[in-house]
């Protein structure tokens, strides 16, 4: 039977559901029950004719494509460690609807890409949402990457956090992973500073579940609930250009619409704006965003194709960062002339 003839319409469903399965529905009740199978994530196609069902998600029905962007998101992203990479490459390649189609291939450039060392973040990643879901906080160890120059040989190396001569052991309260930039982050409470902090995953390593599993370890609830209650974190995400920026403000740009791509990738659509009176090639428009010199960096980037209005402070702090930027290279060519 060709395809085209298993479309139904709502009136057949109706009938077939009353006829086979007792069910007394109507064709409003069907189309209600096909948006919500559409919401739960099953694809239909619609026709003239009916709706057919393609599939849904109990069903392992992957496509080529799909597996192929998953496949190089996971290569190209840098906190995932090349190792967990080729493992996830290989399982991704047993789901392929098509046994001639391989996504091996792919291998050549996880050597290649730019990985994290750390191959304990995908167990680090599941502790932290073990802690979420049982609602505990976390125990763990955190470093950065630093410039490190010796007899041996000289290197970008680990450097933990150390306090009193150890490795500090950060007490925090999970409450959001969020994947931005190419790295994943992780938004806690912090009791002591009664604030929100960012930590990258791919930096935390040790990550115990204080749950009181354990005789060593605490049972410690998480705080900073109602802190949390109170955050748009979507709002929050879009409006930061490092996870670690300062105070969020509310400022006016003006912009040349060659660039309104631009500023609808970065901030959405939904923002007001407004006729530029000195240039009809420019407009006006209101964004919040997070003080800091990766806004003054991104910013530059657009050169007078982009400009701060308002408020005058920050267009003032913007300047000085310019000027910074200029005074640098003044410096570095006046030594270079000595």
């Amino acid at each position: 039977m060709a395809k085209g003839d298993k479309f139904l319409s709502a009136n057949e469903l109706v009938r077939i559901l009353d006829e086979k399965y007792q069910l007394s529905s109507d064709r409003k009740s069907i189309y209600s029950y096909i948006k919500s199978l559409e919401e739960y994530g099953c694809d239909f196609e619609r026709s003239k004719k009916g709706c057919y069902l393609l599939s849904c998600p109990n069903e392992v029905n992957f496509e080529t494509a799909e597996l192929k962007m998953i496949s190089d998101a996971v290569i190209l992203s840098h906190f995932y460690p090349a190792r967990k990479t080729k493992q996830i490459v290989t399982k991704l390649e047993k789901l392929l609807p098509d046994n001639s189609v391989s996504l091996k291939n792919d291998s050549v450039f996880i050597d290649k890409a730019i990985k994290s060392d750390n191959d304990s973040v995908v167990y680090s990643i599941d502790s932290i949402y073990q802690a979420i879901n049982e609602d505990k906080q976390i125990a763990f160890h955190y470093y950065n990457i630093e410039a490190e120059f010796s007899p041996n040989g000289s290197s970008l190396s680990t450097k933990y956090r150390m306090e009193n001569g150890k490795r500090k052991n950060y007490l925090q309260s999970p409450f959001h992973l969020i994947w931005k930039d190419d790295s994943y982050y992780l938004l806690t409470y912090d009791s002591h500073e009664k604030n929100i902090r960012t930590f990258r995953v791919d930096r935390m390593r040790d990550v115990i579940v204080q749950n009181g599993a354990d005789n060593n370890i605490d049972d410690i609830p998480r705080e900073g609930k109602t802190f949390f209650s109170k955050l748009d974190v979507m709002e929050y995400t879009n409006t930061v250009f490092s996870m670690f920026g300062g105070e969020t403000k509310n400022i006016s740009l003006r912009v040349n619409k060659k660039f309104a791509k631009v500023i609808a990738d970065k901030f959405g659509k939904n923002i007001n704006i407004y006729h530029d009176k000195y240039d009809e090639d420019f407009f006006l428009c209101s964004v919040n965003v997070q003080r800091s010199n990766m806004f003054f960096s991104w910013l530059s980037g657009f050169g007078s194709d982009i400009q701060i209005t308002y408020p005058s402070d920050i267009r003032n702090e913007y300047i000085n960062y310019l000027k910074s930027l200029i005074n640098g290279y003044e410096t570095l060519a006046l030594l270079e002339n000595k």
